[in-house]
């Protein structure tokens, strides 16, 4: 209940600032395990600005519940675009985050003809910065999202995790492509016994200390029913296998809404199985 009120007033505060377009989107996704995944958004902004909290929440039989507040805003301009990001992780079996995420876009292409083949082409930097605190001296879940026994720690361990990387986009012939590439670095040296941090691989909630990540997206905004494609795969420390997953996604416009629906396939390396996740999703513009 306490985390369902803040979530409200999360919302109900950023209100008052709207101004030319509102958009509001929650989806909802689901896999094995008993595996439940929940995000919601709401964006006001113009031409010129926007402004963006959101909530994301997972939790599963093997995992309990996870769940992140951000507040996020930018600038566009037609040479450019920035923005900034700060996110907090309450405290849930001793682990608690809170991150600044910042990016900057060159707009390559900026007034191209109507009917020309390249309609954009962006190329843009990024960088964020985790503080991670752990009150166990073992990880509660593993890699694998297996439960395991854990201790108290005599002092909380912290980590700065720093991330950093670079993202490009084009849209040639109606289909917009896009890609980032992620290095992740670290404060201290990472050992065996320090607990895997949560990340997201595609969306999907997993664990590990990452080092580098890739992902790229397929899409075709201007038809219809939209279809996207995506795949990302992310190596870690600590000799764990390279995670990876694919998508493939639907969208549709009906009125004010956006109505979306996804599959994702999930490979957790080192010969494990995959896992298959569904999501559903509906986004109103006002």
């Amino acid at each position: 209940m306490k985390r369902l009120i803040l979530s409200a007033l999360f919302f109900l505060c950023s209100a008052p600032l709207a101004r030319s377009y509102t958009d509001v989107g929650l989806k909802y996704s689901a896999g094995p395990d008993a595996y439940a995944g929940l995000n919601a958004f709401a964006e006001w902004g113009d031409d010129y600005y926007y402004l963006r909290p959101s909530i994301n929440s997972y939790a599963s039989d093997l995992q309990e519940r996870k769940s992140a507040y951000f507040f996020g805003g930018g600038l566009d301009r037609e040479a450019w675009s920035a923005g900034a990001e700060l996110s907090l992780t309450p405290e849930t079996g001793g682990y608690t985050n809170t991150s600044l995420y910042g990016d900057f876009t060159w707009n390559l292409l900026r007034a191209p003809a109507e009917d020309a083949a390249l309609q954009d082409a962006t190329l843009g930097v990024f960088a964020a910065y985790t503080a991670h605190e752990d009150a166990y001296s073992l990880s509660t879940t593993t890699a694998l999202g297996r439960r395991a026994s854990s201790a108290t720690r005599t002092d909380v361990f912290e980590l700065g995790q720093t991330d950093y990387g670079l993202a490009a986009s084009v849209k040639l012939y109606g289909l917009r492509a896009s890609g980032r590439l992620t290095k992740t670095s670290y404060d201290k040296d990472i050992s065996a016994d320090s607990r895997q941090l949560p990340v997201d691989i595609g969306g999907i909630g997993t664990s590990g200390f990452p080092d580098l990540a890739l992902s790229a997206r397929l899409k075709a905004p201007g038809l219809p029913l939209s279809p996207e494609a995506g795949y990302s795969k992310t190596t870690y420390l600590l000799d764990q296998p390279a995670a990876e997953s694919f998508s493939l996604g639907l969208s549709v416009g009906a009125g004010p809404a956006r109505i979306s629906a996804g599959w994702e396939n999930f490979n957790p390396g080192g010969g494990l199985s995959r896992s298959d996740y569904y999501s559903l999703g509906v986004t109103l513009s006002f």
